[in-house]
């Protein structure tokens, strides 16, 4: 005598490999997002030492006294009225 459907064992099998099938992918697509970030950091890390490095070997700049000019105008502006303490000993 026959227990249960015919098709049980089979359908039952199926949707066991279905769920494996599933977190594989799932495990797959992680592993392959990782690997992608550690791809792209060693990309932008290896773009950073080379943009140093070529920095590094251009001229410097020569004129620098704007910056120094710009400074000092910040510190001692020339349009703003200075305020003198009045001097209580003559």
């Amino acid at each position: 005598m026959q227990q249960g459907h015919p098709r049980r064992k089979q359908l039952s099998r199926a949707n066991h490999e279905m769920i494996k099938h599933k977190r594989y992918i799932f495990v797959k697509k992680i592993l392959d997002g990782m690997v992608k970030g550690v791809v792209a950091v060693g990309e932008a890390y290896g773009r950073a030492m080379r943009n140093f490095f070529n920095t590094s070997e251009m001229i410097p700049l020569k004129d620098k006294t704007e910056i120094k000019d710009i400074y000092s105008e910040m510190h001692n502006p020339k349009g703003l009225i200075q305020v003198v303490p009045p001097k209580f000993n003559q």
